[in-house]
């Protein structure tokens, strides 16, 4: 079982630090790790007391605003002294991000199991899978039931060589032999290679 296996079993259900002193891994780690899977503490872990949240929940219902409640300045403009002083602070228009990308960028980013992607920016707020892009450029788009798969299992590798488009259902029993060693593998496929061979024999 792998680090990805244990927090994606454990993650909802125990607390983070937990999970990291096990694995010898820090909170942050196994955080972040969690977030780009996908994961969520579940409800009954929040509301347990290994949580620490179910207390402090309580706690601060008391200090809520209450429904109808109205801010006192509702309405009222900022004073034009005070405008000045936060004046330099304020967003510009047309301002961007530190992290705002051109378009045509491409960046690497992470699925929710952990697999890395490189992916390509159209405009902003609009990304798209850059292996998507190479292929549809070259051989338009995908057909139904279809996906691309990397020939030499590398997602990085997004030359039009190394892509290919197999059938959903080939793809699944791929990815199902990849969990065994490759002696194992090559004995799966060629005994698959075989039933196929009898079978049409047989028909025949």
């Amino acid at each position: 079982m792998t680090i990805n296996d244990i927090i994606r079993e454990r993650f909802p259900h125990e607390r983070t630090q937990d999970i990291a002193d096990d694995l010898g891994l820090t909170y942050s780690q196994v955080a972040s790790r969690a977030f780009i899977m996908g994961l969520r503490k579940s409800q009954a872990f929040k509301e347990s007391d290994l949580s620490g949240r179910a207390n402090l929940i309580r706690g601060g219902i008391a200090h809520r605003f209450k429904k109808g409640h109205k801010p006192y300045n509702k309405g009222t403009k900022m004073n034009a002294d005070l405008y000045e002083k936060c004046k330099p602070t304020m967003f510009k228009k047309g301002n961007r991000p530190h992290n705002w990308k051109p378009d045509g960028s491409i960046v690497e980013r992470a699925d929710k199991t952990g697999k890395i992607y490189l992916y390509y920016k159209v405009k902003d707020s609009h990304w798209i899978l850059y292996h998507h892009k190479i292929w549809k450029d070259a051989h338009g788009d995908v057909p139904n039931g279809c996906v691309i798969r990397f020939k030499d299992g590398n997602s990085l590798n997004c030359v039009i060589e190394n892509l290919e488009i197999i059938s959903m259902i080939d793809n699944m029993e791929k990815n199902t032999i990849q969990r065994f060693p490759s002696e194992l593998q090559q004995v799966i496929k060629l005994k698959s290679k075989l039933i196929k061979k009898i079978n049409k024999n047989g028909k025949e």
